[in-house]
C-alpha cells in the first residue's frame, strides 16, 4: 500500500479573478502607468478595481493659455481622445495671475509671460523642479517663441531654454533674446516686412523664421545678431486662397500652412520651402505627418497615432468633450494623465472630436456648417516626449 503518512494537502488554487478589490487595487498602483491599462484589460472585475490613464505624450495637446482660480490649475484639451483635461499644478508652483502660457518643454514644463514683464518656467510634476523667473524685459511686447539651448540639448531642465520676443513693425523690427542668463535687445530699422498675425516665429538651423503675409521670411540670427528681409519666396503664389498662413518646422524642414480661403472651412494647402529654389511648393501629401496650426505656435509630428496622420489640426473642436480632473504624472520616461476622482460608468462625453483636415482624401472634419467652438486662448504645446512608433492609446474610462 502507498505510504501516504507524509504527504501533505495542498491548498486549493485561487483563480485570480477572485482576488478581493482591496488586493487588487494595491497590486494595480505598484504599476507602471503603462501597464495600468493591460491590467484593466484582463477582466470586467479588475477592470473596475483599475484608475482610468490617459496617455499625454502621443499627441500635441491644446493648453490654455489662461492661469485659472488662484494659479493652481490649467485646462487642456486631448484632440484624439476628445477630452478635457484640468490639471493641478503642484504645490510648489502657484502661477501669478494675469500670466499667459505662450510654450512648454519636453518634461511637463511651462512657459509663462508674466505681468512683471519677466518669463517664468514652472513645473507641471511634482519632481520636475523648482519654479525659475526670467530677470525683466524692456516690455512684454511681441510674439513670444523658446528653442533647447545647444549646450544643454541633453538637459531636460526647462529654464535651459532660449526665449524670444519678437515685435515686429512696418519698418523695424525688435526682438528680445534671453540665454538662461541675461536677455539681449535688438532694434533695426528694416526693409518693409508686414509680418503675418496669425504666426509665431519658429527656429529653423539656429535661425529665427518670421513668415510674412503674402509669403515672404525675415530671419534673425542670434549669432551674429543680424536681421534681414530674404529677396525669395516673394510670395506663396496667386493660385492660392487664404486668410492666415502658419509657419512650421518640421524634420528638418520649413512649411507653411494657408487655411481659411474665401468659404470659410474650404481646403487647407500645405507648402514645403524649397530652399535651392527659395520657392514655396504644394505638398500633396504630409508623409505620415500630422500638423497643428494655432496662433500662439504651431507644431509638427513625424509618428503621430495612426487615426492623426497626414492631417492638419486647427484649434477647433465640436461637441462637448468630458472634463476630467487629473494631474500629470511621470512613468517609464513617459508622461500620462491620471484621473483624480473615479469615472462615471458611462462616459459622458457629448461627442465630436477636434476640427482637422485630410491632406491626402481631401476631406474636413466636421463638415461645413458644423458648429465648432474655436480655442482661441489655447496653445498648441508637447507635454512629454513623443511616445514610440506604436503609439498605442492606453485609456481606461
Amino acid at each position: 500500500m502507498e505510504d501516504t503518512s507524509n504527504s501533505t494537502t495542498l491548498p486549493p488554487r485561487r483563480d485570480w479573478s477572485s482576488y478581493t478589490p482591496d488586493m487588487l487595487r494595491l497590486i494595480c498602483g505598484w504599476l507602471p502607468l503603462a501597464d495600468v491599462p493591460r491590467f484593466a484589460a484582463v477582466c470586467r472585475h479588475w477592470s473596475s478595481c483599475a484608475f482610468p490613464v490617459y496617455p499625454a505624450d502621443t499627441t500635441a495637446v491644446l493648453l490654455s493659455t489662461v492661469v485659472t482660480g488662484n494659479g493652481s490649475s490649467v485646462r487642456c484639451y486631448h484632440p484624439c481622445l476628445h477630452k478635457m483635461f484640468v490639471l493641478a499644478t503642484p504645490p510648489q508652483t502657484r502661477l501669478p495671475q494675469g500670466s499667459r502660457v505662450f510654450s512648454a518643454a519636453a518634461d511637463g514644463c511651462l512657459m509663462l509671460r508674466t505681468t512683471r514683464k519677466t518669463v517664468l518656467f514652472a513645473p507641471l510634476l511634482d519632481d520636475g523642479g523648482s519654479v525659475f523667473e526670467t530677470l525683466q524685459r524692456e516690455d512684454d511686447q511681441g510674439f513670444m517663441c523658446s528653442a533647447p539651448l545647444q549646450h544643454d540639448d541633453d538637459d531636460s531642465h526647462c529654464s535651459h531654454h532660449k526665449v524670444f520676443a519678437v515685435y515686429p513693425e512696418l519698418d523695424a523690427i525688435k526682438i528680445q533674446s534671453w540665454d538662461g542668463r541675461s536677455w539681449r535687445s535688438f532694434h533695426k530699422s528694416a526693409n518693409f516686412f508686414k509680418t503675418s498675425f496669425s504666426c509665431n516665429p519658429v527656429m529653423h538651423r539656429g535661425k529665427l523664421y518670421c513668415l510674412g503675409q503674402e509669403g515672404n521670411l525675415g530671419v534673425y540670427d542670434p549669432g551674429k545678431i543680424k536681421w534681414r528681409v530674404l529677396p525669395k519666396p516673394a510670395s506663396f503664389g496667386s493660385e492660392f486662397q487664404y486668410k492666415n498662413c502658419y509657419l512650421v518646422e518640421s524634420q528638418g524642414e520649413l512649411l507653411a500652412a494657408l487655411t481659411g480661403g474665401n468659404s470659410g472651412m474650404s481646403a487647407i494647402h500645405v507648402l514645403r520651402l524649397n530652399e535651392k529654389k527659395m520657392k514655396w511648393q504644394k505638398m500633396e501629401s504630409l508623409g505620415g505627418r500630422t500638423l497643428f496650426t494655432g496662433t500662439a505656435s504651431s507644431l509638427s509630428m513625424a509618428r503621430p497615432p495612426q487615426s492623426m496622420a497626414n492631417k492638419v489640426f486647427l484649434p477647433r473642436f465640436y461637441g462637448r468633450p468630458q472634463v476630467i480632473h487629473a494631474e500629470l504624472a511621470s512613468s517609464g520616461g513617459r508622461l500620462f494623465f491620471v484621473a483624480k476622482e473615479a469615472m462615471p460608468k458611462k462616459d459622458e462625453d457629448g461627442g465630436g472630436g477636434a476640427w482637422c483636415y485630410d491632406l491626402d482624401s481631401d476631406f474636413h472634419r466636421p463638415f461645413a456648417g458644423a458648429s465648432c467652438k474655436n480655442l482661441l486662448q489655447h496653445v498648441w504645446v508637447h507635454l512629454g516626449r513623443v511616445a514610440s512608433a506604436r503609439n498605442d492609446l492606453m485609456v481606461i474610462g
